[in-house]
């Protein structure tokens, strides 16, 4: 192996030991924490960069065996494996030698401000790291994969397997268009909202936007007589609102990152604080891909915050210790 020594992966000597040892897809793709389908992609890159048939294949039984040439190759895996191990042991982790997949499931708003204009660097400086990134706005309960960083506004009776960690918190204030503002006047207080036109995504104004028990039922109020568009959809609020149609509700940090060209109304209200957190399994995180993603995330996280002069209320400290240098 030593005239393909430098397109050799640690991964490779992975695959191939686990497929002696395992011999299923679904055993391999469990221990590194991949999709079967990315195993049978890094299976073939692998058999194409040596030239050579390494892995027999049972679709039906969803089982794999080395070949012959694969099976000479195999004590020489194990023994990287025992090596990379030992040097493990002794210092501290290259990132890009870090290996595996990882699922990021978030709101609109956080995937595309804080984390989209950096990914493109992050694939690029991680070229075995497989990231998938997943939109959900709708506020229920999902199934959390156990390679997968979720953000969530609360802390569950799971803190023994998955770990939670302060992201920001983000305050709702209340902003409308200039030319809605010059055709419907100013507003300076509750009663001001009175015949407006309301902006709001799944039907109704939850606690956590209203703020105060007073202010709640100020709110309550004002919008028995208000009209109220229901809207599916953060980005077409945004672009309803702008344009004119009516009041939104939505964070500062959310208004500056989006460039929307709004004005601030009610300048005596703001909401409860909605709490944030990445929401992550334990288990996960014991392994390096784990701890590189959540430094990324909260990385991600500062660097937007500097974008537009503001700072995230909690510190983060990184998990993963890197060296800037191959030893």
């Amino acid at each position: 192996m030593s005239s393909t020594k430098n397109i050799f992966y640690v991964q490779d000597a992975q695959i191939i030991c686990l497929t002696k040892e395992l011999g299923t897809v679904a055993g391999i793709a469990k221990v590194l924490m991949i999709g079967e389908k990315s195993l049978n992609v890094y299976t073939k890159r692998i058999e194409e960069r040596f030239r050579k048939s390494l892995f027999i294949r049972n679709r039906q039984k969803k089982t794999i065996e080395l070949t012959a040439d694969g099976m000479e190759m195999y004590p020489a895996c194990k023994s990287i494996l025992e090596m990379m191990g030992g040097l493990r042991d002794q210092g501290p982790v290259n990132p890009r030698d870090v290996q595996g997949e990882v699922k990021l499931t978030s709101t609109q708003t956080i995937i595309e401000y804080f984390h989209l204009p950096y990914l493109v660097d992050f694939v690029a400086d991680h070229p075995k790291v497989i990231v998938n990134l997943n939109q959900f706005d709708d506020v229920y309960t999902i199934s959390q994969s156990v390679n997968e960083f979720y953000f969530t506004t609360s802390v569950e009776n799971d803190t023994d397997t998955f770990s939670y960690y302060p992201y920001h918190d983000f305050v709702q204030k209340m902003w409308a268009s200039k030319g809605y503002i010059k055709k419907h006047g100013l507003l300076e207080k509750i009663e001001d909202l009175y015949r407006h036109h309301f902006l709001f995504q799944r039907g109704y104004i939850t606690s956590k936007i209203m703020g105060t028990d007073k202010v709640k039922s100020a709110l309550g109020e004002c919008t028995q007589e208000a009209r109220c568009f229901v809207i599916s959809g953060s980005r077409i609020i945004d672009k309803s609102c702008e344009l004119g149609l009516g009041i939104m509700v939505g964070s500062e940090e959310t208004i500056k990152l989006s460039g929307l060209n709004l004005e601030r109304v009610l300048h005596n209200y703001e909401s409860d604080a909605v709490k944030i957190y990445v929401k992550a399994q334990k288990s996960f995180l014991e392994k390096d891909i784990g701890k590189l993603f959540l430094d990324w995330i909260f990385e991600c996280r500062d660097k937007t915050f500097s974008r537009i002069d503001m700072k995230p209320l909690y510190s983060y400290s990184p998990l993963l210790v890197a060296k800037t240098q191959r030893s």
